[in-house]
């Protein structure tokens, strides 16, 4: 699909599109005008649209320059839990994003890192918990989106365009 398909499947605005692509800041490749965008690329935007948020004064999120490495990496991570396909995130109510740890190591000073996650809400303490006594570490922030609400308002816009109507296969 060209690039007007995949504003309409991610909600974004022509000029904030833009911004975001001259800043390297999408987690897509986008060789300008005449590259053609496939239903993981709408994903992968609107995904990195809510992490920044901005819906208003009060509901920032993660800075434009990080949100697209974010998804990428936890895109990776999705794919590697065997999380493929947008109907795979739908059905399993996934969740991605990261959590940034603090090491209780003395000798290291408390050295802060990241470890992905992709997975259902219900299972991100359980997950919190194990990573952080296998790291000897503890959490700092959690950084999350709702992978599975967006996959399923990219597969409804898909259809209702008449962009494909069986979005549910469409790799991540």
């Amino acid at each position: 699909m060209k690039r007007k398909g995949l504003l309409a499947l991610t909600g974004c605005d022509a000029k904030r599109f833009e911004t975001l692509q001259r800043r390297e800041q999408l987690p897509i490749v986008s060789g300008g005008r005449w590259t053609e965008y496939h239903l993981r690329d709408a994903f992968a935007v609107r995904l990195t649209l809510d992490l920044i948020g901005g819906e208003s004064d009060l509901l920032c999120g993660v800075p434009p320059s990080c949100a697209g490495k974010y998804v990428s990496n936890a895109l990776c991570e999705a794919r590697g839990k065997g999380y493929d396909t947008l109907g795979d995130l739908v059905v399993n109510r996934i969740f991605l994003g990261t959590v940034i740890f603090q090491s209780r190591h003395e000798a290291d000073g408390g050295l802060r890192f990241t470890r992905w996650f992709a997975g259902p809400a219900e299972r991100l303490g359980a997950w919190i918990a194990e990573t952080g006594n296998e790291e000897n570490a503890v959490p700092v922030r959690v950084l999350l989106a709702d992978a599975g609400r967006v996959a399923l308002h990219v597969i409804e816009q898909a259809r209702e365009l008449g962009i494909c109507e069986n979005a549910e296969g469409e790799p991540v």
